[in-house]
């Protein structure tokens, strides 16, 4: 049994909004008494110094290279990373090569992430089939396989018909569609 008590800390609870200092008694990994009057025998006693103790954050939206670009980003790295900045969820993009449009890739996704990230991960699924705006991915399948969203990552679908087909189908499964707001017709040849 681990027992541990932050103590002098800075407790940041967003849902409530506050920013106290006081601490924390945690055992095995479980909060069991904020700001204890005593220390119980045997408990770690760490002094934070006035540091931040908060909720672990979610990062959604990261960008990992795998599957197919392994070498610019790996599940492993971005995990250590983002264990490091204090996420502990990471939302995963499906712009990947292959793009994460089946649930065999989702499922490849999930059982890679699992074996080697040292923080959770939620992936994202395609919109459409190959990113490519043209057919609507199998939602249904894809959100049962473990998909907490849906989008073609910095890719636009330009269709009104099958963004309109997405969303009344993603609203049926109360789904969440990340899209990318930008109008390549207007943005063609511009520059920033």
């Amino acid at each position: 049994m681990s027992l541990i008590c932050f103590q002098n800390a800075r407790l940041i609870d967003p849902q409530a909004g506050t920013e106290d200092p006081g601490s924390l008694l945690v055992q095995d990994g479980v909060i069991i008494a904020h700001n204890p009057s005593t220390v119980p025998n045997g408990a770690q006693t760490v002094d934070c110094e006035g540091k931040c103790l908060a909720p672990g954050i979610v990062d959604i939206g990261v960008k990992i290279g795998e599957p197919g670009e392994r070498h610019k980003e790996s599940f492993k790295t971005a995990g250590y990373a983002a264990a490091a900045g204090g996420v502990t969820t990471m939302v995963t993009r499906a712009d990947t090569t292959p793009p994460v449009d089946t649930p065999e890739v989702l499922d490849f996704v999930k059982r890679r992430a699992q074996e080697v990230s040292l923080v959770r991960i939620a992936p994202m699924a395609a919109l459409t089939k190959g990113r490519e705006g043209r057919e609507m991915t199998e939602f249904g399948f894809l959100r049962d396989a473990g998909a907490v969203a849906f989008s073609d990552g910095d890719r636009v679908v330009q269709d009104p018909k099958v963004l309109a087909r997405a969303l009344t189908y993603a609203k049926g499964l109360d789904a969440l569609v990340f899209g990318h707001v930008q109008d390549p017709g207007l943005s063609k040849g511009a520059a920033v």
